[in-house]
């Protein structure tokens, strides 16, 4: 070993071990194995630039678990591939046309959506050579594209599919339109903020009476689309409008007065103007009593003929001139403050325009029945647990799914229209077809010339058939056979109804069966401010600097070690060195046995010291642990378990009873135990120390995982050593004993104890810093005492006053009480609570915990002086 370099460089070797790994195959399945198979499907990052801190830590899940299960003995397959994101990867290129001075109109459709592949091609190889940096064990030799030609080909069977059960059809209604990207969205697609705005009371005044009707409304330009007013036909206050119309102002045309309990008497007026064609209920409304459809708006949101004088106008300044207008004819009464939902488009921030739109959509109930059911039953089970309510939600209340898109960059709608036997405007299906080729002619009267629906479909389309049409669906492939269904699934709770749950409802519709059997929810990533990662606040760290700088190990396990199940990821680089300097240690660990114990078997003996046997009692039991732990998919506390593990019982106790009791014959057959267990957290470093121990396999991703180790030895005597050394370790701390000042001790015990560390003097005096250590005899002057089962320990506190001391100690007891008071205080305190950020919380919880515990042990030591 006399090539093991002092420091462990990951930049030397990370890039050499990925290359190792894929050169022998070692992320592809072979599917006649036999073995148990367990399969993800990575959630698709889309084309559309580099992956974030989110996918790092959502890969990172899915490559711990990949490899876990590969070492214990599974045929594993890690789906990898892209999705082609429409509305995204269109606004990115569109923007970088842009950029360049031209636009996306000037190239045309063909020319437009080369671009996007030029596009795709730039940033998929990026993508991929994050994954790499990042020891991502995906099946390279699979990789598949939302937009690859076979894919595409079972996205348009599944279109056919739907309209031929009557789950599929074309009509109009109201939908989320985004005038920046010039497409409709679902509303998963819209994100919603509370912002400051203001209602304004406009009064309409009643046909042939000087009566008038106030109105309250947020968005006073619509009016101009207004084809009624609506009150609750409870509301006494409006009882002697039956009957009559209403003069809309501006615009002069006459309306109606309707009633419907719909209206809450207590909002505003108590009067809604309805305008139908730019407002989902006002839409329902409008169905239900007949009322005239009126679409004021353009594409861009700008005014269109039906809004008259205001034509070619955008929203902002039709707001404005209608203000001023109403103001002149003394119709606008009143205006107050109000706090208003924006809707904005997820891509773009653009506000949406709710308008009336022809647009294709998929019925949801009949899908959602079965999707639902396979949660109730426990075939798929969510983790954690609480996330089953919102998925119930979403499914008990899902709304018809709008999957039409007005782009260039996605899967073309396979809808054909003959231009001589459909106008555009029936509602039949005459001259139109579904279908998965281009027909040759109109099955009515024969014309040949055809025209293809110019609309693409939702993104999300294409990516809920993504667990089996990757695997060969519908074809009866080897792979699919073998790896359909998946086993988990890991993603964020953010797309539980966008893609989770359409991918459920999917597997059971066209496959009859479910797709995976666990679903696995980690939290969001924010930084140290609780605030939501975005390049826009710069506060989105890249996650290729990190790794030149720590290494992709130190990234992997510090956000794991961070990643609680229940809430969201506060994220600081000081994460990252965490795992650094936890690798360090691993290799310095690692370092110390190869120079050490070079000639020792990576095995266990038949007789046992009794520090081999504790140590070997705690990895067994650690195993156990994480075991356990693997089950409940609680990544984090694996993290924390193999760390503390490591760090503490293995190398700050073990390695140092190693240099003091050096008939220990375990340290290479741990090490080799402690690097199979760390590989799926730590791939690089442990493939590295593998294979510098020549520890027999062609790799450690071949090794199996370590089983339970059964010791039969007595561990009692190192255990109370080890306890009775940390308690001096305390005194030394509460009395202020210098580091280099040797302690005298007087310990009473058992005799059987008593010859335990007779014989392992050394042990105590290094580790406690104790010079002298007496038996049995009576104890005069000033000490600190220790008590534990079966053992009293005298501290002696030579050269220090007791009254001194005593005083001081309460000091600090009283200094200690008061800040735990305030912090206490303070993390009750709802305005806090409210102002303060995730951060700052957490450090005050982390302090007043220190405090509470310092305050025990000083109270303790107090009763013992």
């Amino acid at each position: 070993m006399n090539d093991f370099p002092p420091a462990y460089d990951p930049g030397a070797t990370e890039e050499k071990w990925y290359k190792f790994w894929q050169d022998n195959g070692l992320f592809t399945p072979d599917p006649r194995s036999g073995k148990p198979t367990y399969t993800i499907m990575i959630p698709l990052p889309n084309v559309t630039g580099r992956l974030t801190l989110g996918h790092t830590l959502n890969n990172s899940i899915q490559d711990i678990l990949i490899r876990y299960k590969k070492l214990n003995g599974f045929e594993t397959l890690w789906m990898m591939g892209m999705d082609h994101a429409g509305i995204a990867t269109q606004v990115v290129v569109e923007d970088k046309l842009r950029s360049e001075g031209t636009n996306k109109a000037d190239l045309g459709r063909e020319k437009f959506v080369a671009e996007v592949w030029k596009w795709k091609e730039q940033y998929a190889e990026v993508i991929r050579k994050q994954i790499r940096k990042m020891g991502f064990a995906v099946d390279w030799t699979r990789e598949q594209f939302t937009l690859d030609e076979r894919y595409s080909q079972q996205v348009i069977r599944v279109f056919a599919a739907l309209y031929d059960k009557g789950l599929l059809y074309r009509g109009e209604y109201i939908i989320n339109w985004c005038p920046r990207c010039g497409s409709a969205l679902s509303d998963e697609q819209v994100e919603t903020e509370e912002i400051p705005g203001k209602l304004y009371y406009i009064r309409y005044p009643v046909k042939d009476s000087n009566d008038l009707v106030t109105v309250a409304t947020t968005r006073p330009e619509t009016m101009i689309g207004d084809t009624a007013v609506c009150v609750n036909p409870g509301d006494n206050r409006y009882t002697h409008l039956k009957g009559k119309t209403i003069i809309l102002p501006i615009m002069k045309r006459e309306i109606p007065v309707i009633f419907d309990e719909y209206v809450d008497p207590e909002f505003g007026t108590g009067a809604l103007k309805i305008t139908p064609a730019h407002d989902a209920y006002d839409f329902i409304l409008a169905r239900k009593h007949g009322l005239e459809l009126i679409n004021i708006m353009n594409n861009d949101a700008t005014m269109n003929e039906n809004a008259g004088q205001y034509q070619g106008l955008n929203r902002d300044q039709v707001r404005e001139k209608v203000l001023k207008e109403l103001e002149e004819q003394g119709l606008l009464e009143r205006t107050e403050k109000y706090r208003l939902p924006l809707a904005k488009c997820e891509r773009c921030s653009t506000p949406i325009e709710p308008r009336i739109s022809k647009q294709w959509f998929v019925r949801m109930k009949p899908l959602a029945e079965p999707a639902l059911k396979a949660v109730a039953e426990g075939r798929i089970k969510l983790h954690p647990k609480r996330w089953v309510n919102l998925y119930n939600h979403w499914l008990e209340n899902v709304r018809d799914w709008c999957i039409s898109r007005q782009l260039w960059w996605g899967h073309r709608i396979p809808v054909y229209y003959c231009p001589i036997c459909h106008d555009g405007s029936s509602e039949t299906d005459q001259g139109m077809i579904v279908s998965e080729r281009r027909p040759d002619s109109c099955p009515v009267c024969g014309n040949k010339q055809m025209r293809q629906d110019e609309d693409v479909l939702d993104t999300w389309f294409s990516s809920w058939l993504w667990p089996f049409v990757t695997l060969g669906w519908p074809d009866e492939t080897e792979d699919y056979a073998r790896f359909y269904p998946t086993q988990t699934l890991v993603t964020g709770w953010d797309i539980i109804y966008l893609w989770v749950a359409r991918m459920i409802m999917a597997g059971i519709e066209f496959t009859g069966k479910i797709p995976f059997s666990d679903v696995v929810f980690h939290p969001m990533i924010r930084d140290e401010k609780g605030r939501k990662m975005s390049k826009s606040l710069g506060n989105s760290p890249e996650p290729i600097d990190l790794i030149e700088k720590f290494g992709a190990d130190a990234l992997r396990f510090g956000i794991q070690l961070i990643t609680p199940r229940e809430q969201d990821v506060l994220f600081s680089e000081k994460t990252v060195d965490v795992g650094r300097r936890f690798c360090n240690k691993l290799w310095n660990a690692a370092r110390l046995i190869a120079i050490n114990h070079a000639d020792q078997e990576a095995g266990i003996p038949e007789k046992l010291t009794p520090y081999d046997a504790w140590i070997l009692k705690e990895t067994d039991q650690t195993i156990e642990r994480v075991n356990d732990y693997y089950r409940g998919f609680e990544l984090n506390n694996i993290a924390r378990e193999l760390y503390g593990y490591v760090w503490h019982q293995f190398c700050d106790w073990y390695l140092e009873f190693t240099k003091l009791a050096p008939t220990v014959q375990v340290p290479r057959f741990l090490l080799k135990q402690i690097i199979i267990m760390l590989h799926p957290f730590l791939p690089f470093i442990t493939e590295d120390l593998y294979q510098r121990f020549s520890f027999g396999k062609k790799s450690i991703m071949l090794e199996s995982w370590p089983g339970r180790i059964a010791v039969k030895d007595d561990t009692g005597s190192v255990i109370k050593y080890k306890e009775l050394i940390e308690e001096i370790r305390v005194v030394r701390g509460i009395f202020r004993f210098a580091p280099k000042e040797e302690l005298s001790v007087v310990i009473k015990t058992s005799d059987r104890f008593r010859i335990f560390i007779a014989g392992n003097l050394p042990v105590i005096k290094k580790l406690a810093g104790v010079g002298s250590v007496e038996f049995d005899r009576p104890v005069d002057g000033p000490c600190a005492t220790i008590v534990l089962s079966e053992v009293e320990c005298f501290v002696m506190l030579t050269g220090l006053d007791p009254n001194k001391e005593k005083q001081r100690l309460l000091n600090e007891l009283s200094f200690l009480s008061g800040r735990i008071d305030e912090i206490r205080n303070r993390l009750v305190n709802p305005g806090y609570l409210e102002k303060a950020s995730e951060v700052t919380k957490s450090g005050e919880q982390k302090r007043f915990d220190d405090f509470i515990d310092k305050k025990a042990k000083i109270e303790r030591m107090m009763k013992r002086l």
